[in-house]
């Protein structure tokens, strides 16, 4: 058990968090700021989740991992228009937009681990970074729309706006990634459960197309300029590719 390879299964759910870096919209200010453009982001609301296949090399504490996933991050926002008349400052339409986004990425991650204690329960600290090809991403837009320029007492929500969005993001991502877990060693296999913290260094959307879709440029959406974060949780079972015989003792 000084030297040894693993090989397990692992998966479980994540949450992500946009960070938008500039705006973009499809509307201009006039007679307002800019700013007032701006969309409100939710942070580590919308779940998604991984799974994947990890191999481990492991001596004396020490371990070196390769995980490669299929990964499925969501994150939404939500932006708001209100046409105001001059004349009659009651008669206005208020739009509101919840903007979901969904992607799909083969992650490549590869890790450093070293195990806190040698026991059959090992706590262990890891810091590593991550390489992902985009495979497929899609918008969903649901608007509510308030007509109170016409007296409609109750909001309208249209069918909500579904469209393949993956030409719209760059076909890759990279970034740092750390976290905390612990493996158990029952006898001959291990179980472990880890957290781990990623944070995305690139701009992952497409600037040459950024109005390229004419649905969405007509609801007034332009994908701004962003980098997203990741807080994952994993639970997984692995397996010796050394013999260890049935006498084995794990807190040796």
């Amino acid at each position: 058990m000084q030297t040894q390879f693993w090989i397990g299964l692992k998966g479980g759910p994540n949450l992500t968090k946009a960070n938008p870096t500039q705006f973009y919209s499809t509307f201009e200010g006039v007679d307002f700021v800019d700013s007032e453009l701006e969309k409100e982001y939710d942070d580590f609301k919308t779940l998604g989740s991984q799974v994947g296949l990890e191999f481990v090399f492991y001596h004396k504490g020490f371990s070196i991992a390769f995980f490669p996933n299929y990964s499925r991050f969501n994150f939404t926002y939500h932006n708001s228009y209100t046409y105001e008349s001059v004349s009659n400052p009651d008669d206005m339409v208020i739009l509101n937009y919840d903007q979901k986004n969904h992607l799909e990425y083969i992650d490549l991650p590869l890790m450093f681990k070293y195990d806190i204690l040698q026991e059959k329960i090992r706590p262990f600290v890891q810091v590593g970074a991550y390489y992902s090809r985009l495979l497929n991403a899609n918008k969903e837009i649901q608007i509510e729309n308030n007509d109170i320029a016409s007296g409609a007492v109750r909001p309208y929500q249209p069918e909500a706006i579904i469209v393949g969005a993956k030409d719209i993001f760059i076909g890759s991502s990279f970034g740092v990634t750390a976290g905390v877990g612990v493996h158990y060693d029952p006898g001959n296999v291990r179980l472990s459960f880890d957290i781990n913290y990623r944070y995305g260094l690139n701009n992952i959307a497409n600037a040459s197309n950024r109005y390229s879709d004419n649905r969405l440029a007509a609801s007034g959406d332009a994908m701004d300029d962003l980098t997203i974060d990741n807080i994952s949780m994993n639970v997984g079972v692995f397996f010796p590719m050394r013999f260890i015989s049935k006498n084995f003792n794990s807190d040796f």
